[in-house]
């Protein structure tokens, strides 16, 4: 192992444990990880209560293993994500109950499984060549904005797995729509903790109705093209047009495509892209761990782009992505709530009660990581399955979720960010901009609040 001075990236500064109604309400409008107490950092269990609504707050990876993995029927998913995801999401993965979601996760699986994915990675890496080979004909080191280029980049990459033109979908629009509904949403995460009426008016009320609409018009235009054209493509959207559940017959409706595809697209290219320009600011900061990933990528590519076998050996680049998965987590806050009466601890919850997972906080806790702040890539190297803390429980490590609703498309997400490493340090560098904010916000996914600008150079 090679010495290197440790980073330690700033952190977001905890909450109180008694924030009051408008220091509450404050917080969780600028930022729901404001809403964290520093107990959530070192105590196993902790709650609030807020306009007489107790809100748990559950770090302890045993105990969440026990809502998420052990018995999720017992800790379905919110009222707030209802109010967050259903109104453009409908009933896709991220929504879905029960059966419905039974059958729908059935129908994607094969889609994500190791031997699919394997020949989904040309379509991974060639976004990522494409500016890469921008960057480097630039030579000059210049001050790029990282996060529109990873939204870009990550986007081409789902285009490309769900459809074999992709002109049917237009980014910019899709894109925008998206942004513009994710920036106002902690109004509604916010009073929708606190049990207040929907229709209570806010500043971004309006901004997500028209984004809402965007977004779910631009998909179903997509879906009615394909339908007027009677021709099915050999793509991914194709198969689930004609696609039939093995074990209840069902199919597919046009609106039942929209919220598979929307769920997607969606999904799939924000949390990778923030999770991306994430991992460039870490290597950005990281100059002597930037130059040993590279080595590692020429020893195991010799100069040719990364096929599927590459990517299984790029080891030291997988172990980077994860740690910087775990500082900056790409869904930094999760939150179930109760069924029935539940004791955590010291701590009784009534049955509705709804109960933080604070991600972020889970993955710098004090009682399952060592020097918790530091960037160490160590604690991946040789680690499978992400069990690299202190506590060795799967529940400590969770960037894409655990239990049966843990993300669907993980494996992708990981072998398209490992390629894309890959392929972008065959060509250029990350260094620190004067420009450049290390300011992380909850908005559904960790983004940086300004964006992310970094310098790139030429190799």
């Amino acid at each position: 192992m090679e010495e290197v001075n440790a980073f330690v990236p700033p952190a977001k500064v905890p909450g109180s444990d008694k924030p009051g109604v408008f220091g509450f309400l404050s917080a969780m409008i600028s930022d729901p990880l404001r809403v964290i107490p520093q107990s959530a950092y070192c105590e196993p269990v902790g709650a609030m209560t807020v306009l007489g609504e107790t809100v748990g707050i559950v770090s302890d990876p045993g105990l969440v293993e026990e809502i998420l993995v052990r018995r999720p029927q017992d800790f379905p998913k919110t009222h707030i994500d209802e109010l967050v995801f259903r109104p453009v999401l409908g009933d896709g993965l991220l929504t879905a109950h029960g059966d419905t979601w039974k059958w729908k996760r059935r129908l994607l699986a094969p889609y994500f499984s190791p031997a699919t994915l394997g020949s989904r990675v040309p379509d991974m890496v060639v976004p990522f060549e494409k500016l890469a080979q921008d960057w480097h004909e630039a030579r000059n080191s210049k001050d790029v904005d990282i996060t529109s280029a990873m939204t870009a980049a990550t986007f081409d990459v789902i285009s490309r797995t769900l459809f074999t033109n992709q002109d049917e979908i237009d980014f910019q629009t899709l894109s925008r729509a998206i942004d513009d509904y994710l920036r106002p949403i902690s109004w509604v995460v916010g009073l929708s903790t606190l049990r207040l009426p929907s229709w209570i008016p806010h500043p971004g009320m309006f901004q997500l109705r028209k984004a809402r609409i965007a977004m779910r018009q631009a998909v179903a235009d997509l879906v009615a093209a394909r339908r007027r054209s009677k021709t099915i493509r050999d793509d991914i959207c194709g198969d689930l047009m004609r696609a039939q559940d093995a074990d209840t017959g069902r199919i597919l409706s046009d609106e039942d495509l929209v919220d598979m595809l929307l769920t997607l697209i969606a999904a799939g290219h924000e949390t990778t892209a923030n999770a991306m320009t994430w991992t460039l600011f870490c290597l950005a900061n990281q100059p002597q761990l930037q130059e040993r990933l590279a080595r590692e990528v020429h020893e195991v590519c010799g100069g040719r782009l990364p096929v599927a076998e590459d990517v299984a050996r790029l080891n030291w680049t997988e172990a980077f992505i994860k740690e910087s998965m775990r500082l900056f987590p790409p869904a930094p806050l999760m939150a179930r709530q109760t069924l029935k009466d539940e004791v955590f601890g010291a701590y009784h919850f009534k049955a509705g009660t709804v109960l933080f997972i604070p991600v972020y906080a889970i993955h710098r806790h004090e009682s399952s990581w060592e020097a918790p702040g530091e960037f160490r890539i160590e604690r991946f190297l040789n680690v499978k399955n992400g069990a690299a803390g202190k506590a060795g429980s799967r529940t400590v490590y969770m960037p894409f979720g655990a239990g049966p609703r843990i993300c669907v498309g993980w494996a992708f997400a990981m072998m398209e960010m490992t390629a894309a490493i890959a392929v972008l340090l065959q060509k250029v560098r990350f260094s620190m901009s004067t420009e450049t904010e290390c300011d992380p916000i909850h908005r559904v996914t960790l983004r940086p609040r300004n964006g992310m600008r970094l310098n790139v150079s030429a190799t």
